[in-house]
C-alpha cells in the first residue's frame, strides 16, 4: 500500500507482520544481502527492480551489519537459491529476521510510479488495505525520524593495530568500510554518532554512511566544526559527505527518488580525470556551498559526488568507494585518506 492509496497485491515471503517505511527502489542486479543489511536502508521499504532476487541465497560473508536493516522487501520473483555458500533462502532469512516481504508485485510499474511521483511512504502487511493506509497516516514521515540512533554503537569499539588511529563516527557504518581501513594497517576506534569527540584525539576522523535526514543532525554538524579546528584529516562517506558539507554551510536537498544502484558513473574532475562505475545509495544531495571544491560528479544529472579541501584536509564521497560493483577502481580513495593521516 502506498500513501496515495495505490494497492499492490502479491504473496507474503517474509514475516507475517506489518512494516511502514519510505518506499524506494534499487536497480542493483546483485548484492541483495549487502543491500538489506546496509544500515543506510533503516526506515525504508526496498523495491528491487531486478526481477529475480534470491538465486544465490544468503551467507554470513555477505552481511554489512548484524542483520536486516530494511523495514520491508518488494520483489517480482523470489527465486530458490543454488549456491554452495548459501545457508538459507531469501524467504527464510526474512522470516527469521522478522521482516515482511512481498513477491509477485509488478515491480516495473511500481518503479515507474516512484520515478514519476517521487519516493513516498508505504506499508507491507497481510491486513486489509484500509488498515495499512491508516497505519501509514499515523506513522511519522521518513524525513521526521532520526534513524542513526538505532544503528549506531552505544559505546566505543577498538579494532586492529597500527601506528595511526582513525576514529569512525558510526552513523550506520558498513562492515566493508571498516575492513578497508583495517587492511591499510591503521587502528580503528568506532564511536557513537552523537559522541564524535571520543575520537578527536585520533589522527583522522571518518564520518560514516547512515540512514535518515541529515538536517536532523545539527548537533553532529556543530561537533564536526569543532573537530575541523584541530586541522586533522576528515573523510566523509555518503551521509558523512552530507554532514561534512553542512559543516561548511552547503545546502542539503532531497532528491526526487535518489540514486540507488551498483552501476552509477562518477567522473573525477580533480585527481584522475577518469570515470568510475560505483555503488550509490542516497536520497539526499548537496549543492551551493563554501570553501570545499567539487572533485566528483554524477555525469547523468550533475549531482555532487565528492568534495575536497587542502586546508583543513577534507575528502568526501557521496558514492561508496568501499563497494565492489564489479570493478574496484575507487579503493584508491581510502589510500588517499590514509596518506592524509
Amino acid at each position: 500500500m502506498l500513501e496515495d492509496g495505490t494497492v499492490y497485491t502479491g504473496i507474503s515471503i517474509g514475516a507475517e507482520t506489518t512494516a511502514v517505511g519510505e518506499v524506494i527502489f534499487t536497480t542493483s542486479v546483485v548484492g541483495y544481502p549487502q543491500t538489506l543489511t546496509d544500515p543506510s536502508y533503516k526506515g525504508q521499504i526496498v523495491v528491487f527492480s531486478m526481477p529475480l532476487v534470491g538465486n544465490y541465497g544468503v551467507s554470513e560473508d555477505q552481511m554489512e551489519s548484524d542483520g536486516v536493516k530494511a523495514e520491508g522487501v518488494v520483489v517480482f520473483e523470489a527465486t530458490k537459491p543454488s549456491h554452495y555458500k548459501s545457508v538459507m533462502s531469501l524467504e527464510e532469512w526474512l522470516s527469521a529476521s522478522g521482516v515482511p516481504g512481498i513477491a509477485g508485485v509488478d515491480t516495473r510499474a511500481l518503479v515507474q510510479k516512484i520515478r514519476e511521483h517521487g519516493v513516498m511512504m508505504g506499508a507491507i502487511g497481510v491486513e486489509e488495505p484500509q488498515f495499512l493506509l491508516e497505519k501509514i497516516r499515523k506513522s511519522p514521515k521518513y524525513d521526521e525520524v532520526s534513524y542513526v540512533d538505532s544503528v549506531s554503537v552505544k559505546e566505543p569499539v577498538e579494532l586492529g593495530e597500527g601506528d595511526k588511529c582513525v576514529g569512525v563516527v558510526d552513523c550506520g557504518v558498513k562492515k566493508s568500510i571498516l575492513r578497508e581501513l583495517l587492511q591499510r594497517g591503521v587502528r580503528v576506534r568506532v564511536v557513537p554518532c552523537r559522541r564524535p569527540e571520543l575520537a578527536f584525539d585520533c589522527d583522522g576522523l571518518l564520518l560514516s554512511n547512515g540512514p535518515g535526514n541529515p538536517k536532523l543532525l545539527d548537533t553532529l554538524v556543530e561537533k564536526v566544526r569543532q573537530y575541523l579546528e584541530y586541522g586533522k584529516p576528515l573523510f566523509g562517506i555518503c551521509l558523512g559527505h552530507q554532514i561534512t558539507a553542512m559543516a561548511f554551510e552547503w545546502e542539503i536537498y532531497k532528491m526526487k527518488y535518489g540514486h540507488r544502484a551498483s552501476n552509477k558513473p562518477v567522473r573525477d574532475l580533480a585527481f584522475t580525470d577518469k570515470v568510475y562505475i560505483t555503488v550509490h545509495n542516497h536520497g539526499y544531495a548537496v549543492r551551493d556551498g563554501q570553501k570545499l571544491k567539487v572533485w566528483a560528479v554524477q555525469p547523468d544529472d550533475g549531482t555532487v559526488e565528492g568534495l575536497y579541501c587542502e586546508n583543513p584536509p577534507v575528502l568526501t564521497t557521496q558514492f561508496h568507494p568501499e563497494a565492489s560493483p564489479g570493478p574496484r577502481d575507487t579503493r584508491w580513495v581510502f589510500d588517499k585518506f590514509v596518506k592524509m593521516l
